[in-house]
């Protein structure tokens, strides 16, 4: 590795630059531009590998803090046509939560988990 001037010769570690650089012993890339772009490059393929999941998850997510407003035992409820008059995303990939509060089967996304009891969900944070 050349050094000069009390800087370290190096090749851009974006690969579709391949600009030659002196920099600090640590830089990668020889730009701000090149680091957002391999960084864009590299969060697109995760987002593809995901299939929208990821997607589906944050629109929930979005959509319950808006209207999450918990009892005295936090617990939210809203029906299923509430839901779906804001697009809730009711195929989005869940786990499964085993919780005191409820004698059953919970499934849970992001900070919250829900149940579904006659045609009402009924959400907690978690």
């Amino acid at each position: 590795m050349e050094y000069k001037d009390g800087k370290y010769w190096h090749e851009c570690g974006f690969d579709l630059c391949g600009c030659e650089f002196y920099g600090r012993l640590n830089q990668i890339y020889c730009s701000p531009a090149c680091k957002q772009a391999h960084n864009n490059r590299k969060t697109s393929k995760v987002n593809q590998a995901a299939n929208g999941a990821d997607l589906k998850i944050k629109k929930a997510i979005r959509i319950i803090m808006g209207l999450f407003k918990p009892d005295r035992d936090g617990k939210f409820v809203i029906h299923q046509v509430q839901l779906a008059s804001l697009a809730f995303p009711f195929d989005l990939p869940t786990i499964t939560v085993k919780d005191d509060r409820y004698n059953g089967k919970m499934f849970g996304f992001g900070s919250f988990c829900f149940y579904q009891q006659d045609g009402n969900f009924i959400f907690y944070k978690i």
